[in-house]
């Protein structure tokens, strides 16, 4: 569980930190002008992230909650409280990720997993 945990919180901020990409899933709807918030909007020449620099920062402590989880988890201790939490942050995350629909796409395998955890916990 420890092993899985680890690699999923990898896979979050490697996905929303360090992939780079030339296509954009980003609707122009979503396009801010704060620093906080700006995210590249449409297809670009050089791979770059499309992710803003709340993502970039959001992204670690997502994968520090993940891994920190997963400890928990193996020690079978507080699971009622893992489960709500992990609603909650899932719920979060969807929220959150609707600023940008690259990171939408990005994190379908965080939501599914996140899904499973909530189900099967």
């Amino acid at each position: 569980m420890i092993f899985v945990s680890i690699i999923h919180g990898l896979y979050i901020i490697f996905i929303l930190n360090y992939f780079k990409t030339k296509y954009n899933f980003a609707h122009p709807i979503t396009y801010f002008d704060n620093k906080l918030l700006y995210h590249p909007i449409g297809k670009s020449n050089r791979p770059s992230s499309k992710v803003c620099k709340l993502g970039n920062i959001l992204s670690w402590g997502l994968a520090l909650f993940i891994v920190v989880r997963g400890l928990f988890i193996y020690q079978n201790m507080y699971i009622s409280i893992i489960r709500k939490l992990t609603l909650i942050g899932l719920i979060m995350a969807v929220i959150l990720s609707m600023l940008n629909f690259n990171v939408i796409v990005y994190l379908i395998p965080h939501f599914i997993i996140e899904y499973l955890y909530i189900k099967y916990l």
